[in-house]
C-alpha cells in the first residue's frame, strides 16, 4: 500500500512538472531556464524504473538538441515553431507517462 502511495506521488509530481515545463515554453521563458527543467525531469524519470529509462533518453536528446543550438545563447527564446515541436513532444511524454508506473 506504502509503495502504491508512494508511486501515485511521483506519478502527480512526474505529470506536474511536465505541465509546468510546457507552460513554461509557451510564455517564452529563456532557454537555459528549460534546459534546467528538462535536465531535472530527465533525472527524476530515469529514477522510475528500465521503462523510466527508454522515456528518459527520449528526454535526453532533446536536453542535447537544444544545448547544442543555444549553448552560445542560451538566453534566447525558443521560436513559435520549436515551441510547438517541443510541447508536442512534451504532451506526449505525458501520455506515455502512466505506463511507466
Amino acid at each position: 500500500m506504502l509503495e502504491k502511495n508512494a508511486n501515485d506521488a511521483q506519478f502527480t509530481n512526474m505529470r506536474q512538472l511536465l505541465f509546468e515545463l510546457i507552460y513554461l515554453i509557451e510564455i517564452k521563458i529563456d532557454v537555459g531556464y528549460i534546459l534546467e527543467e528538462i535536465e531535472e525531469i530527465t533525472l527524476e524519470i530515469g529514477k522510475i524504473n528500465p521503462k523510466g529509462e527508454r522515456l528518459g533518453d527520449e528526454m535526453k536528446e532533446v536536453y542535447k538538441s537544444l544545448y547544442r543550438k543555444y549553448k552560445n545563447k542560451l538566453a534566447a527564446f525558443l521560436s513559435p515553431r520549436e515551441v510547438n515541436q517541443i510541447t508536442g513532444k512534451i504532451k506526449n511524454w505525458i501520455q506515455i507517462l502512466p505506463g511507466i508506473f
